[in-house]
């Protein structure tokens, strides 16, 4: 093995460290979300790649976010070939943390690599890690970034009054690619500050998504080009399993579903709902075709 090359316990060949360029593009094994910005680390040998904040993690850890220690699982040992974050509540396919002593406490590796004090790409100020105990009245715990009811483990602001991100908002890439731009787009939230930023740079407001031609509602996260002025729902340009990898098995109750990526001229139809499977990806079993993961267990 060479100086340039790279030994990680996650894979069993060499890995050397390239920078992004238009004929790399890759999924992170760990995290899922695409690698397309900077360097990171790329087999010689097959496809295997990893952010280089990603290949730091350990395999062992304490974590704010549950009682026992966590150990690192970089190959997938439960029977679905998924796991429900227990923190996010995202499905993944990546690594995962998980208590010995628990069992059924699971952690991706972006909720992992949360720690405090955190910066957030759209907030000025600093967030921290917050327990809420919701009991019956739920209606005021709503994400800032979604707008959706968040389960008990919130990052949020202690200078700025009801301000909170649920890690599914908290761990959305700062900066991703759109095939239509040459920039990069990043994410963005309508804030007092942000607009500021925004008449600094001469923008005029974005109020439409460039990909469903649907309103963007500015009060919630979505991702904006400041050169070209584009704009995207987050699940526009992310979809709704982010961090499900296509060309990866997995197994819903009874079915051995394989994950495709969904961006032919034509949309199937979903065999449970009958319509066009709009997302980025698709769920195939034989001959069967399903947009989501609810339609595949409806189905059954």
């Amino acid at each position: 093995m060479d100086d340039k090359t790279v030994h990680h316990f996650s894979h069993e060949h060499g890995l050397s460290r390239i920078h992004v360029d238009e004929e790399c593009w890759q999924l992170c094994e760990a995290c899922i979300l695409p690698i397309d910005m900077g360097t990171f680390l790329r087999c010689k040998e097959c496809s295997f790649a990893l952010h280089e904040e990603c290949a730091r993690l350990p395999q062992e850890m304490d974590h704010p976010l549950h009682r026992h220690r966590l150990t690192l699982k970089v190959k997938m040992n439960i029977n679905e070939g998924f796991f429900t974050c227990s923190v996010c509540k995202q499905y993944h396919c990546g690594f995962m943390y998980q208590c010995r002593h628990c069992g059924t406490f699971k952690m991706d590796a972006k909720c992992a690599s949360f720690t405090e004090p955190f910066k957030h790409i759209t907030h000025r100020c600093p967030l921290y890690l917050r327990l809420e105990n919701h009991g019956a009245n739920t209606s005021s715990y709503l994400c800032c970034g979604c707008h959706q009811k968040y389960p008990t483990i919130v990052a949020t602001c202690t200078t700025c009054e009801d301000f909170s991100f649920d890690f599914k908002c908290l761990n959305l890439p700062p900066v991703v690619r759109f095939k239509y731009d040459i920039h990069p787009l990043y994410l963005y939230f309508d804030t007092e500050h942000n607009k500021k930023q925004l008449l600094e740079k001469r923008q005029e407001s974005y109020s439409w998504c460039d990909v469903c031609e649907e309103e963007i509602h500015e009060n919630l996260l979505f991702y904006i080009c400041f050169d070209c002025r584009i704009s995207l729902h987050v699940k526009c340009i992310l979809g709704n399993y982010p961090y499900m990898k296509p060309g990866h098995n997995i197994k819903v109750e009874d079915l051995n579903i394989q994950i495709a990526s969904n961006t032919g001229a034509c949309r199937p139809m979903c065999h449970k709902c009958h319509s066009l499977c709009r997302d980025k990806l698709v769920f195939k079993e034989e001959d069967l075709c399903f947009c989501s993961l609810t339609c595949i267990r409806y189905y059954l």
